[in-house]
């Protein structure tokens, strides 16, 4: 492992990580971490999926805007709370993603030389990345779903919240001119499904939340930890695992999936963190072959189709367009 990082500037050269990223043994020292971070990371992620996938607009809104009657409006706002129940639970999970992450990669990245080390936490960092593109994948697909979320606040601010906040302190008893604490009690649980209201809009105003929360959580662990290097070096080498486990083809449609959206994310996360990008002839990231794995890997499901990860690419990328990005990887993206 003492020359794997440098050996990544040549093509031709690909460093064996030393384990299988498809069923890798957590470590005795990694085990505990592991185990929280899949109960929290890993295990929810199947509902979350089949939640938004399942997710189906309804024209009640539509009708409601139209013809705002107080019959239309308690029909849309009934049809409306599932959806917003369902908002929260993606928003939680990525307040756990923004705070499991961080531990993750502070064993990830303090290691880097020794990534062959943490074979369990390679895995799970993986299917985070895996998650993380397919809920994005399905909500770009679903873009009534920022709109219903939208009209459910508007009724919020409109005082159809039971209790309305202006509802609460109208009616509520008072001693001696001071608001009964139910009354207080009520404005502030507004004033608080309010604010989170808020929060959830601007976490799915993005066209992928999940990535954005990635690369967000990753340039603020950077940052304030002072580890570009290191980080670089751990999303290098996990870019690397990803890309031997696809070149081994082994006829695994779900793992070779999981590969194929974890390299891609590599890439994009790489690009953004180093300096010079992903681009550039000498980067540590061999976007070529890697775009070539892409279009040539066969049997995939959906999410894992090739426009659908060469448009990730091409629109998540930093440094695609710069001048030091060669022509033939500028036409292989930018003109797909």
């Amino acid at each position: 492992m003492g020359q794997l990082f440098s050996s990544f500037r040549h093509e031709a050269a690909i460093p064996d990580m030393g384990f299988n990223i498809e069923n890798p043994t957590p470590s005795s020292e990694d085990r505990a971490l592991y185990e929280d971070l899949h109960c929290k990371l890993v295990a929810p992620t199947p509902v979350l999926l089949g939640n938004l996938r399942g997710y189906t607009p309804s024209d009640v809104f539509k009708t409601a805007i139209e013809n705002a009657t107080h019959e239309n409006e308690e029909r849309a706002w009934n049809t409306v709370l599932p959806t917003v129940d369902m908002l929260r639970t993606f928003h939680a999970y990525s307040k756990e993603l923004q705070d499991g992450l961080p531990r993750l990669l502070s064993v990830l990245c303090h290691d880097a030389p020794h990534f062959d080390a943490h074979p369990g936490l390679t895995r799970l960092m993986t299917q985070v990345l895996d998650f993380a593109y397919d809920f994005d994948y399905w909500k770009m697909r679903t873009p009534n779903l920022a709109n219903d979320f939208a009209y459910y606040r508007r009724l919020l601010v409109g005082g159809r919240f039971h209790p309305s906040p202006v509802t609460a302190v109208a009616t509520a008893p008072s001693q001696n001119g001071v608001a009964a604490p139910a009354a207080a009690s009520d404005l502030r649980t507004a004033m608080q499904e309010d604010d989170q209201a808020h929060k959830i809009t601007m976490f799915i105003a993005p066209a992928t939340p999940m990535l954005t929360v990635i690369l967000d959580t990753v340039h603020s662990y950077v940052k304030k930890h002072n580890v570009q290097k290191q980080s670089c070096d751990c999303i290098v080498a996990l870019w690397a695992a990803c890309m031997l486990h696809l070149k081994k083809r082994n006829g695994d449609t779900e793992m070779t999936a999981t590969a194929l959206k974890s390299m891609v994310i590599s890439i994009v996360l790489y690009d953004h963190l180093d300096r010079q990008g992903a681009y550039i002839k000498q980067s540590r990231v061999q976007v070529k072959p890697s775009i070539k794995l892409i279009q040539t890997t066969s049997n995939v499901p959906e999410e894992a189709h090739p426009d659908s990860l060469l448009s990730l690419l091409k629109s998540s990328s930093k440094h695609l367009k710069d001048d030091s990005t060669p022509k033939s990887i500028k036409a292989m993206l930018l003109t797909s």
